[in-house]
């Protein structure tokens, strides 16, 4: 490849990222604001976000998600049951295991964060006209597609395969 394409794809790599940084700081501004309203912890907040993600985890899994140690992955998930975000539970399997997981107003806590973000796309969409809304949806799911990937991908080596 010419270094006169390697240029160009770097500026549309740029271009993108930076498109997508604005983005983000845009949408999730006002998410801000309604995590403040919960007088959540950054940890308990990443905590219930996992959480959504993933599903049910056990608490040492949980514990290595967020990079943290057991014991403070412990507290942050009490707070969390005394608010009653987070539900603990035992595996059938083993006694022994915590497993952590969203209760139903968790899942209600979350899903209101990433409404905010969805009633800010709504009147963007509208602006956009049929005919660009459709590109962008096209390259958005193309975005979409090549995350899962990684994510495949990141689990793959993770896992040995």
């Amino acid at each position: 490849m010419s270094s006169t394409g390697r240029i160009g794809d770097r500026e549309l790599v740029e271009r993108l990222v930076d498109s997508v940084e604005y983005l983000n700081r845009q949408l999730h501004s006002d998410r801000l604001d309604e995590w403040t309203s919960l007088e959540m912890t950054i940890p308990q907040v990443k905590t219930l976000v996992l959480l959504d993600r993933i599903g049910p985890m056990r608490m040492g899994a949980l514990s290595g998600h967020l990079g943290s140690a057991l014991s403070a992955t412990t507290n942050v998930v009490e707070r969390l049951v005394e608010r009653k975000l987070v539900e603990r539970g035992s595996d059938p399997a083993d006694r022994r295991v915590v497993i952590c997981e969203l209760s139903s107003r968790g899942r209600e806590t979350v899903g209101q964060f990433w409404r905010v973000g969805r009633e800010r796309l709504l009147p963007l969409a509208e602006l956009l006209g049929q005919d660009r809304l459709a590109i962008v949806v096209q390259g958005l799911e193309a975005i979409r597609e090549a995350e899962e990937e990684l994510q495949r991908r990141s689990s793959s080596a993770q896992s040995g395969d």
